[in-house]
């Protein structure tokens, strides 16, 4: 059985949701132009990724929250809320658990009306590349003072895209998509840390590829630790302890030897520090966090070569070194403890 019926076969395991209400919004903070600014950001329930309906990503479980028979009303009646929610931050980066630009979640007329409703100085929308389209683009450029598009690449390395992700879109249709709008509007590429079937060194080197392959073609890098999500293919290989998170360790290396680019880097909070998401030991986590944290605001890399000092990286760097030599591509997080009298 193939990578894409197998994702196909446990996204069946979750049913989406049936709600048609706003699904989140929060606020964060976020450097622009070298400032740290106020971000609002708000989910939208749409339908979701077309492809979740066929298969989807091998770590992807946003179409949970999704619901196929979300209308315009819907959509509308969310955009109240969010608006009622909103004040006046800086950016505004709005998600649809799939691709603002998909005309099938979100057509023309209300994408128009989401942003114009933000008086803000940048507005961010995610997309596939497929629905990159220069005239829309245009369009939707003009109604906001400078709109970003956010293109979930995850990595430039094609097997990796097919083999591990499953995404459905080769590097050179990321790169063809960002070449048609990117005198418009600001280019913003996720990344990952760790897909499903990489080891811990495979993913640095991924990770440290696939910055050197777009950091001159984009504006903006967001990395995403891997994080574990329900109804997915990679939250069963993890039930197996067949796959583990990223330690914080391998995101400081990867941080450490890219940022002699110019270009910003920010590393997604999402799952970080959880059970199911990037972390190191519990003495040294929330540390390491508070680390990153800083780096985002700041893009001073030295804040990554002063990390503390813990005696859970040299558990990491024996996960490096032994991996290879396992019968499964990762090592449990369960098992990482049990290393210690080994160092």
């Amino acid at each position: 059985m193939g990578l894409k019926s197998e994702i196909k076969r446990y996204h069946r395991k979750t049913s989406r949701s049936d709600r048609r209400d706003l699904i989140a919004h929060w606020e964060e903070e976020e450097i622009y132009n070298e400032e740290i600014k106020d971000v609002f950001s708000l989910i939208f329930r749409t339908r979701g990724c077309y492809r979740s309906y066929n298969s989807g990503c091998s770590m992807c479980g946003y179409y949970t929250d999704t619901n196929p028979d979300v209308d315009k009303k819907d959509i509308e009646r969310q955009l109240e809320t969010a608006r009622s929610n909103y004040e006046d931050q800086d950016i505004v980066k709005i998600y649809t658990s799939g691709s603002f630009l998909d005309t099938e979640e979100i057509d023309d007329d209300t994408a128009l009306k989401i942003l114009e409703s933000f008086d803000a100085e940048k507005i961010v929308v995610e997309t596939r590349p497929e629905f990159v389209d220069r005239t829309r683009v245009e369009r939707f450029s003009q109604a906001v003072d400078e709109l970003e598009i956010a293109l979930g690449l995850e990595s430039a390395n094609d097997f990796v895209l097919e083999n591990c992700i499953n995404k459905g879109f080769s590097f050179q249709d990321y790169k063809d998509s960002v070449d048609k709008v990117s005198d418009l509007v600001s280019i913003r590429t996720y990344l990952l840390l760790k897909p499903p079937f990489l080891t811990e060194n495979e993913a640095i080197k991924d990770l440290d590829n696939s910055i050197n392959k777009i950091y001159n073609i984009t504006d903006i890098i967001s990395i995403n630790p891997v994080n574990i999500q329900r109804g997915t293919l990679l939250e069963e290989l993890w039930h197996r302890n067949l796959y583990s998170t990223p330690w914080l360790w391998s995101l400081a290396e990867a941080l450490t030897s890219a940022k002699d680019r110019e270009v910003p880097i920010v590393v997604s909070k999402a799952g970080v520090g959880s059970k199911r998401g990037a972390d190191n030991c519990e003495e040294c986590t929330d540390d390491i966090i508070e680390h990153l944290e800083q780096f985002n605001k700041t893009q001073d890399i030295s804040i990554l070569k002063a990390l503390p000092e813990c005696e859970c990286r040299n558990r990491w760097k024996l996960e490096k070194e032994i991996a290879p030599f396992l019968h499964f591509r990762g090592t449990p997080k369960i098992l990482r403890n049990r290393y210690t009298g080994y160092v």
